[in-house]
């Protein structure tokens, strides 16, 4: 992922300068292709190639963050469900998501756009029609699906924002936001991980290929191919058409490059807004 050219394009930003009006970064970005973006930011993994606009990427994140806060509300409702010890955690995490909630609705609405109504969220995969195959079962009755559920919904979070910084360059201090949003949902994913070992799950602080796979039906697998598919990468862009192996772009002393499988692990993956959005669709 070239997140490095992103960070040093910010970086030559001057500090005085200012984001441009939210109205009018929305309406002249419309549908930005990713050959105008700058030119340190034109080798992108083909997952982070999208057509978004910014108001397209600021909508679809809001969506995301209203499901994450809608499991941690529906989770800590529950009576039973999540460990007197560990309320507190979630009632943590529930904070954060509110706090990107109110962030985000601000900004749709700076911009002069309409916020939409939050969907009625359906944690089982039924998607609000009892007829529907249950998908996601007892996650309010059992605290490892729920938290099964809720690494996946995390893992989702971080590979979402990884796509939709580079859809959002022309507002710096908006770009900076959503980086800072970003490294939360990295810590909420890393935090839910902890959570799972310490209940005898295999799994690490980040994605691993040496995690169990969450077991899903076939209907459900757009949110394992949303959280973690393609997080086994080993080639990352160092040009529009050249790619290296992970392994080779770590060098030490005499150019002798790191040689070390997990090295891919280092790499957070995007993936696409229609990949994320198949995903959030099992939800309502």
């Amino acid at each position: 992922m070239k997140l490095i050219s992103l960070l040093d394009h910010l970086a030559a930003t001057p500090a005085s300068s200012s984001a441009a009006p939210r109205r009018d970064v929305l309406a002249q970005l419309g549908r930005a292709a990713v050959a105008a973006l700058p030119l340190a930011l034109g080798a992108l993994p083909a997952a982070a190639a999208t057509q978004d606009s910014t108001l397209d990427a600021v909508l679809q994140l809001l969506q995301l963050e209203r499901l994450q806060a809608a499991l941690y509300t529906q989770g800590l409702a529950a009576t039973g469900l999540i460990p007197a010890a560990q309320t507190a955690d979630f009632q943590r995490l529930l904070s954060h998501q509110s706090q990107h909630i109110a962030f985000l609705t601000q900004t749709v609405q700076g911009a002069g756009s309409t916020v939409p109504t939050a969907p009625t969220f359906d944690f089982s995969g039924r998607r609000n029609a009892a007829a529907n195959p249950e998908l996601f079962p007892a996650v309010f009755t059992n605290y490892d699906n729920f938290l099964a559920l809720a690494q996946q919904i995390e893992d989702l979070g971080v590979r979402l924002y990884q796509n939709h910084v580079f859809n959002i360059v022309s507002d710096f201090r908006l770009v900076r936001a959503v980086l800072r949003m970003q490294s939360v949902e990295a810590q909420h994913s890393a935090h839910v991980r902890g959570l799972r070992r310490s209940r005898g799950a295999t799994v690490s602080n980040w994605p691993s290929d040496k995690d169990t796979v969450i077991a899903r039906p076939a209907a459900a697998q757009a949110l394992t191919a949303a959280a973690t598919g393609g997080e086994a990468n080993v080639l990352q862009p160092v040009s529009v058409s050249t790619t290296l192996p992970s392994a080779s772009i770590f060098l030490v002393r005499d150019n002798t490059a790191v040689q070390d499988a997990a090295l891919a692990e280092a790499f957070d993956e995007p993936i696409s807004t229609a990949v994320a959005q198949a995903a959030l669709n099992l939800f309502f």
